[in-house]
């Protein structure tokens, strides 16, 4: 897949950046570009960064059928995710599993319906305030090149800032976070142990290149189990600016890797001597 194959879909060029509406999630995932998830992984593990491949595990079924539901809808929800009824272990539930899956379907079952639908009914005020703010844009995909590698990133929410005044090309990038915890210290380690700072750093590059001005990036997270507890946590332009310091060396890297470099294991020397 070359960038040219996105004219397909529905296209359009902003800025140095190309915006992408209504791509198929299995096209992003599976298709051109680096992105956020890539690049974090590199900096972990050069060789599983390139080797790894996309694994669709109960989890991530999960964390894609919420937001579809809360962040774009019950119409692109019943378009995309199947509700299976009765036992998941009969054999006809088996065999239509399958055929919803090979459609590129998202399937879940009955219960994880329930939380989902527990979790859009318990939504904070200032949640919903971001995740449907007026004017936004869900999941549209942005592509930019950094010199000569393209980059991707995949928002879950673009809108204009909720506070007044703000400028025309002025956005909030929002980004919904289903969690084990939103109390404040649990989520702080989460942003450290999944790199969703760097995330930041990377997604506001990407919007930036499409020519806006982003004013805030905001995570709303929320627990998935009830009562559903949710907060909203903004990550601020110092620590965004750190993150990409850091973001910036792992695609130097990877830039070197593209030039024939052997890729590293966890970063490390083959041989290593143990400090015990």
């Amino acid at each position: 897949m070359n960038i040219k194959d996105l004219e397909k879909y529905d296209f359009k060029k902003v800025g140095s950046a190309i915006i992408v509406k209504d791509l198929p999630n299995d096209v992003y995932h599976a298709g051109l570009g680096l992105s956020s998830s890539t690049v974090r992984r590199f900096g972990e593990s050069q060789l599983h960064a390139v080797e790894q491949t996309l694994e669709s595990s109960p989890t991530l079924k999960f964390g894609t059928a919420a937001h579809s539901y809360l962040l774009e809808g019950e119409e692109a929800f019943n378009r995309e995710v199947v509700v299976m009824t009765g036992s998941p272990y009969t054999k006809a539930n088996k065999e239509l599993k399958e055929e919803y899956e090979s459609q590129g379907l998202i399937v879940i079952k009955e219960a994880d319906m329930e939380t989902i639908q527990g979790m859009k009914d318990n939504m904070i005020y200032e949640g919903n305030a971001y995740i449907n703010a007026k004017g936004k844009i869900a999941e549209s995909s942005i592509y930019w090149y950094e010199d000569d590698i393209i980059c991707k990133c995949r928002p879950d929410v673009l809108c204009p800032p909720i506070d007044a005044p703000h400028t025309d090309n002025e956005i909030v990038i929002v980004d919904y976070k289903t969690t084990q915890s939103c109390d404040p210290k649990q989520f702080n380690y989460s942003v450290r142990k999944y790199g969703y700072d760097l995330q930041a750093a990377f997604y506001r590059r990407g919007v930036e290149a499409a020519g806006y001005k982003v004013k805030e990036f905001v995570f709303v997270a929320q627990e998935k189990v009830h009562p559903y507890a949710a907060k909203v946590f903004r990550i601020t332009h110092e620590h965004m600016d750190y993150a990409w310091n850091t973001i910036e060396g792992y695609l130097n890297e990877y830039k070197e890797y593209k030039k024939g470099k052997p890729l590293s294991i966890y970063n490390s020397p083959n041989v290593v001597e143990l400090d015990i």
